[in-house]
């Protein structure tokens, strides 16, 4: 279970930026990763035999309100001030286009894959500054207003 709340967050972990288009370009990027986490922990439950009903029945909404976009400002500003304008802008251009290849990706590619980080950006700093951002808590929120975590432990014990 912890392995799938670092995927999740990890998935929201992407970015940093200044302008309106690198919040926007996140914002894309975040949900098309979110959908795509969601889908492989389904696949991930399905394979292993479980049943994925439901799962997709409790699916969260993925899409970026207003406070989603605060945290992921936050994120961004976090971001250029550890790295660069520049290497968060490589860091987006990378994920964008990873985008692609998630249709069918496994949860462990799917982490295997998740390396976008600017440079200078440790993976322990990205998720602290998920949390203190907000968006560890946001989309916590989410999975357990939805139904999903609930389904997905239901689901990890096998019932």
């Amino acid at each position: 279970m912890k392995r799938l709340i670092a995927v999740a967050l990890l998935t929201a972990l992407p970015v940093a930026a200044a302008t309106d288009t690198q919040l926007a370009r996140l914002e894309n990027i975040a949900e098309h990763m979110n959908d795509a986490m969601f889908n492989a922990m389904i696949r991930m439950v399905e394979k292993e035999g479980g049943n994925p009903a439901p799962l997709r029945e409790a699916v969260p909404d993925g899409s970026w309100d207003a406070e989603y976009r605060e945290a992921g400002s936050c994120m961004l500003d976090k971001y250029v001030e550890a790295s660069s304008s520049a290497a968060v802008n490589k860091m987006l251009d990378d994920m964008e286009a990873f985008i692609p290849k998630l249709a069918e990706i496994d949860l462990e590619t799917f982490e295997a894959d998740q390396d976008f980080l600017p440079e200078g950006i440790s993976e322990e700093y990205s998720m602290k500054v998920n949390s203190d951002c907000g968006m560890t808590d946001l989309m916590m929120e989410r999975m357990e207003s939805s139904g999903f975590m609930a389904a997905m432990m239901q689901a990890m014990a096998g019932e």
